[in-house]
């Protein structure tokens, strides 16, 4: 009970500063949080089989796509706290180191390519 009313608390204190642009600020977060949901709603599964065919951490996909579904869900509970939250979770999301790739992943070549697999017939 007491997170809401500090926010509301916040809300109050925010609109004795600025004034009406409290209102403008409100509607802008909540259609910044809406628009983030609804990206990851669809990039989530496309950056996950990437993830998993390029050979990276798809957990890491995953933690990457929570923190901003978690910060669009922040940005929308009105209120300044939450909304730090939010932005701390997005720069936390962005700045994730991003998964070891392997040597064969980045354009070099693939452990087995020095192997021809095949079926040869000799003619003599």
């Amino acid at each position: 009970m007491g997170f809401p009313l500090l926010e509301l608390a916040g809300i109050v204190y925010i609109w004795h500063q600025i004034g009406a642009w409290t209102l403008l600020w409100l509607l802008v977060s909540v259609f910044v949080g809406a628009s983030l949901i609804a990206t990851e709603r669809l990039t989530f599964m496309p950056r996950l089989v990437g993830a998993m065919m390029g050979g990276a951490n798809p957990f890491a996909a995953l933690k990457g796509s929570g923190l901003r579904f978690l910060a669009g869900l922040l940005l929308i509970f009105p209120g300044a706290i939450s909304d730090v939250i939010a932005v701390v979770l997005l720069l936390w999301s962005l700045f994730q180191p991003a998964p070891m790739m392997k040597h064969w992943q980045a354009g070099g070549a693939r452990p087995e390519d020095d192997v021809i697999e095949g079926e040869f017939r000799r003619m003599d």
